[in-house]
């Protein structure tokens, strides 16, 4: 089976069908109808076009629940020799950042759920993103995969020259894989050029291989591929192409590899696709990253561009985005958990692993052209997956303090452990909480995403508002439009990180909208490195569990001291504030917010935000609102299992404010919900003996009282400062379905990275 002896085109088709864990199951439903089961039917119809399929674990999982006859059509095409099933991570992780163990059971769960549904053992895998690194080859091959597929500037930028062969082999410590590269010319060409000069392309490469593998979502789901693919009967003619073509032969990957010596060995770098290298650096640096690649190759080095020119890795997204980090950290201290809890003959071991498994699908992590990290509901469902393994293999009596590196940025966190709650204190980070993870529902309150500069949004301001049917035949890589007008004007940028109990000191005539333009805190305690208190050492150590824990934190900018002390409870979170300053009395504005967020901006779903002892308001959590003598608020989300009470002594201010991003999807961009902020302020006079003294309190509701409707007003009669609930068992690995309540918001869309 030697291409260059047969003087044809050997062409490998290789497809990618995928949807994130959490994906809504209208967004998993409208992919299967109008592009995954329409391909392997047209599949079906032309029994010689072979292709090499990937269907990820999490869209395996929703098939079989609610579309069996799409596994069907597969294990048909399986069946019957024409279509090559790949394995790869089971709920397509990033397997670069996983500990072995993980990457290991994620590879072989994939491969044992393809032999059990389509009854074929993969001999290959797809790799998420491409994302390669050398150690990777080890970790593979130990899953008992033969080879792996990898775009041709991997193996140009570990200096391979002219035509590529049809695979080459890279190893690490003896653990041998082939590697088929990816052809650059089809993935651009698939399916936006003419058939005809697609076909010409291939013709023109006879006596070699070419391999293609990118998303099959391009053939129905990215703008303008449904109209060219299906309506214009794009891949059906390019099928009879292929069929009519005495040039070109179209093999399945096992086959090749069986038939062809490889092209040798080689070594390929740390490295993704070229627009990854671009997506994971800082927005300046992305820019100026772009404009070199540019102008290399308008000077005439577009080759070397491609094989010598590259930006950052993957990894970089868990640096540039704090939330990516927050999670990355969470799964790998769930991972050691469960892994203790394997290790120890836990019977929820198991079952525990699979949900960890699932907090590890690798879209929520990162952001490049699609939504990932910027879709809440998938980063919700993370969150839910990772809490859920975490429940199942913990069992919690009283209260558990632990000061820790969690971060892995050598500046130690405090967390706090409960049977009902979460909570994970940086003092590095403004002394504030940065995850509030409800176990009950299995859903983190603070998962708030920061509106932060991104490259992209120099596009915003010429960005239109286009309907599909306006657009020429273009890729999404290339598309430059708006989902809505004038998004330019919703670019706001924060100033301090997002969290519980952030702290600003502002001047007395401070307004809300200064926290979103124009920041200008007295002193910036918001963005401080809080120090323990001096008294810290009585209420808590490194390590220690009681009926509740404590911590004490202290910060001193310019005249002002302000000393802030956790008090944690089985289900409360308290918050004393003492606020001195030197010098002449003066007035100021001190204030103490809560992001928070209930995944729509809506009152669906039994979502809102209810100031109690108050008549009417707009309870939906996307309202703005000021309202002074406010005493305590619901924050309740009955289809997720939330109800919270945040509570005030003395009684503040409250501004309500909405936290909305413009980010870039395939569609082009759009304004999404991710929070809202809850401040609670105070006016107050300081300095010569006179001091602000405050409390803040967020309460559970208690699991024995019925739950309240959350469109009646109704206040709950707990203390908010006395902490008082029974201690619900969180054991029983009861999931909030994310996806489900994520659906329910109307703005919601689905995407991956």
């Amino acid at each position: 089976m030697d291409a260059s002896e047969a003087g044809v085109t050997r062409l490998i088709l290789g497809l990618h069908f995928h949807q994130p864990y959490g994906n809504l199951d209208e967004v998993f439903r409208d992919a299967v109808k109008r592009c995954y089961s329409p391909t392997l039917r047209l599949l079906a119809e032309y029994p010689a076009i072979k292709s090499a399929i990937h269907v990820s674990g999490p869209l395996l999982d929703w098939a079989e629940a609610h579309a069996p006859a799409f596994i069907a059509e597969l294990a048909q095409l399986v069946h019957r020799g024409q279509v090559e099933v790949l394995g790869g991570g089971d709920q397509e992780p990033m397997l670069a950042i996983l500990p072995d163990r993980d990457a290991h059971g994620q590879l072989t769960r994939l491969a044992d759920r393809c032999e059990q549904l389509l009854s074929a053992r993969p001999r290959g895998m797809w790799l998420a993103e491409r994302v390669w690194e050398p150690d990777l080859a080890r970790v593979i091959r130990q899953a008992g995969y033969d080879f792996t597929l990898l775009d041709d500037s991997h193996l140009r930028a570990a200096g391979a020259e002219g035509p590529l062969a049809a695979y080459y082999v890279t190893d690490k410590a003896g653990q041998a894989l082939a590697v088929l590269p990816i052809d650059r010319g089809l993935r651009t060409r698939i399916p936006y050029a003419e058939v005809a000069e697609l076909m010409a392309y291939l013709e023109s490469q006879r006596g070699r291989t070419l391999t293609y593998g990118d998303d099959v979502e391009k053939f129905g789901l990215w703008p303008t591929t449904e109209r060219r693919v299906w309506h214009e009967a794009w891949l059906r003619h390019f099928f009879e192409a292929l069929l009519a073509s005495t040039s070109v032969e179209v093999v399945l990957p096992s086959a090749l590899l069986a038939a062809e010596a490889s092209g040798g060995p080689i070594y390929i770098p740390t490295i993704s696709y070229a627009e990854m290298g671009a997506w994971t650096l800082p927005p300046q640096q992305s820019l100026r990253y772009q404009e070199l690649r540019k102008r290399l190759s308008f000077a005439g080095y577009e080759s070397e561009v491609a094989s010598f020119v590259r930006g950052g890795i993957w990894q970089a997204f868990v640096a540039k985005y704090a939330e990516s980090r927050f999670i990355y950290r969470k799964m790998l201290r769930v991972s050691a958990l469960v892994e203790a809890a394997a290790q120890a003959g836990d019977p929820h071991a198991l079952a525990a692993r699979r949900r960890l498994y699932q907090g590890q699908c690798n879209c929520a992590y990162w952001h490049g052209l699609f939504g990932g990290l910027y879709m809440q509901h998938l980063r919700a469902a993370l969150y839910q997956a990772l809490i859920a393994a975490e429940v199942l293999v913990s069992s919690r009596t009283g209260v558990r303090r632990e000061r820790c590196d969690h971060l892995g940025d050598r500046s130690a966190e405090v967390l706090f452990e409960t049977p009902a709650l979460n909570a994970y204190v940086s003092p590095a980070r403004g002394g504030s909480v940065f995850e509030l993870d409800l176990l009950a529902a299995q859903f983190c309150l603070t998962n708030v995403l920061a509106r932060r500069r991104e490259a992209y949004h120099v596009d915003v301001p010429r960005a239109q508002v286009l309907t599909d049917d306006e657009l020429e035949n273009v890729s999404a890589h290339d598309l430059v439009r708006a989902r809505e007008p004038n998004l330019a004007a919703k670019l706001l940028f924060d100033a301090y990180p997002r969290g519980l109990f952030v702290d600003h000191l502002l001047a007395p005539d401070a307004s809300p909208e200064q926290l979103d333009r124009g920041y200008a805190p007295l002193v910036d305690f918001a963005n401080a490195r809080y120090v323990l208190a001096p008294d810290d050492g009585r209420l808590g150590g490194d390590e220690a569990v009681g009926d509740e824990a404590a911590l004490g934190l202290h910060c001193e900018l310019g005249d002002y001291a302000l000393t802030k002390t956790y008090r944690v409870s089985a289900r409360a979170l308290q918050v004393r504030y003492l606020l001195q300053a030197q010098g002449p009395r003066r007035w100021v504005r001190f204030c103490c917010q809560a992001d928070v967020t209930l995944l729509s901006p809506h009152a669906v779903g039994g979502r809102a935000l209810l100031v109690e002892g108050r008549g009417e308001h707009d309870p939906a959590p996307g309202a703005v609102e000021m309202a002074s003598g406010v005493r305590s608020l619901r924050i309740v989300g009955t289809a997720l299992g939330v109800d919270c009470r945040l509570a005030s002594q003395p009684e503040a201010d409250l501004w309500r404010r909405v936290i909305e991003t413009v980010s870039q999807s395939e569609a082009g961009f759009e304004r999404s919900y991710q929070g809202t902020s809850l401040v609670f302020s105070w006016l107050a006079e300081v300095g010569e003996g006179a001091t602000l003294s405050a409390l803040v309190t967020l309460s559970l509701a208690d699991d024995s009282a019925s739950d309240a409707s959350a469109s009646d007003g109704g206040a709950s009669d707990a203390s908010a400062s006395d902490g008082g609930a029974s201690d619900a068992a969180a054991s029983d690995g009861r999931a909030a379905d994310a996806s489900a309540s994520a659906a329910a918001a109307a703005d919601g869309r689905g995407s991956a990275g």
